[in-house]
């Protein structure tokens, strides 16, 4: 059997051999359906551990009543998320905890990634390892490991030895903000057309992406609070951070900074996200909309729904649906502040990417510093230039007056 022929890879860690072999005959029997599974069990976990770093596997079962250290471990709940810890370091692929005290790791299960199966429960744990397997996300991993590996590789042989004697000279601590920033640059412009690219089969499903997946960073990658991040309040209405990133930046606690940056706001500005659609999908939180469905369903009426979805409106910023974010209509008119560490302690549901986080605080500051002016009239320029015809009547001057109290002035 070669490497190809191999589906799948499963390392089955359990200190009773017994019922290693047993689990692996009930799984070929149950999974035959998804090719050839190639089993490998340890009974000791630091030798799994080792295994894991020099093999690429797909899932990990994992006893959590480990026996290697001569003695069960007293704090189960303890050892388990340690167990769990350990294999994600090395490498980070789908879990299915099987163990007789399930109670005490269940606070780790995070389907269907991350399962917990009672030793009992036969019957459950095939279905378990099938959902691991399937999602795919194991071989997703290995391809985003490569991808970003080839190009650091050839970011060093293309970029940095050609150009050494320069980058020599410098602080050595600046080439890692260079590779990174590199990095992130090219992933965002290439890394997902690639990654199409090299995926077949089922991992189409994984790494396909709709639209709306590029607006969102789901969940957020700063620790803290930061602009254009959406958040969920305790009255379940949700909320964009409108307050400029650089007054709520604060420093990881762990970054052993001598003197850590703390945020210079004491108040969030937040504009209120309106859900499209509520529940029965008959009503709308969004002011527009819901003008829409009272109205008599005119071509006017239309137009003012329609508001809330053009890009150049001074009022609505609409944003897509995405995994737990539905479709939101954010209202530059309803905004308010709160206390900083109010708003920390709501979720934080999702921060816009770029440029979309930029493009919502570039509406809201053109919402509200916009400047009215009395309406001044080009017809006669543009008459000139044969770009319109002379009204019936009209004579083309130009006042230079100032405009009376109470011209119509537009924004």
């Amino acid at each position: 059997m070669t490497s190809s022929d191999v589906a799948y890879r499963v390392l089955i860690v359990d200190d009773d051999a017994r019922m290693a072999e047993q689990l692996q005959e009930l799984l070929i029997d149950e999974l035959e359906d998804l090719g050839i599974i190639h089993f490998e069990a340890e009974q000791d976990f630091n030798a799994a551990e080792e295994r894991l770093g020099h093999a690429d596997f797909d899932l990990v079962i994992l006893d959590v009543r480990d026996a290697s250290d001569g003695s069960p471990s007293a704090d189960i709940e303890g050892r388990g998320r340690e167990l769990y810890e350990r294999i994600a370091r090395v490498r980070w692929v789908p879990v299915v905890f099987f163990t007789g005290v399930p109670q005490q790791v269940r606070a780790l299960e995070e389907p269907p990634l991350i399962r917990v199966v009672t030793k009992n429960a036969l019957d459950d744990i095939a279905p378990a390892v099938r959902d691991g397997l399937v999602s795919g996300v194991s071989a997703l991993t290995r391809r985003i490991s490569a991808l970003v590996g080839d190009y650091v590789r050839n970011f060093m042989r293309d970029v940095v030895a050609p150009h050494w004697d320069e980058i020599a000279g410098a602080d050595q601590n600046e080439i890692v903000p260079i590779i990174v920033n590199r990095l992130a640059a090219w992933l965002r412009e290439n890394g997902l057309r690639k990654l199409d690219q090299s995926v077949e089969g089922d991992l189409v499903a994984v790494a396909a992406r709709p639209s709306a997946a590029r607006v969102y960073l789901m969940p957020p990658v700063t620790h803290h609070l930061t602009a254009a991040d959406l958040v969920l309040d305790p009255d379940d209405d949700l909320w964009l951070v409108i307050t400029p990133a650089c007054d709520l930046y604060e420093d990881h606690p762990e970054s052993n900074v001598a003197k850590p940056r703390v945020a210079k706001a004491q108040y969030v500005r937040l504009a209120k996200a309106d859900r499209v659609f509520t529940e029965d999908e008959k009503c709308s939180e969004s002011p527009a909309i819901s003008e829409w469905h009272r109205s008599s369903k005119t071509s006017k009426d239309k137009a003012q729904a329609q508001r809330a979805f053009r890009t150049d409106d001074n009022r609505y910023y609409a944003l897509p649906q995405y995994l737990d974010v539905p479709h939101v209509v954010i209202d530059f008119e309803n905004v308010k502040s709160e206390s900083l560490d109010e708003v920390r302690a709501w979720k934080r549901v999702a921060t816009l990417d770029s440029p979309f986080a930029e493009a919502a605080l570039i509406a809201y500051s053109r919402s509200v510093g916009r400047i009215g002016t009395p309406d001044v009239s080009f017809d006669d320029v543009q008459v000139q230039l044969e770009l319109m015809k002379a009204k019936p009547g009209h004579v083309p001057t130009q006042s230079s007056a100032s405009a009376p109290h109470g011209e119509f002035v537009s924004d």
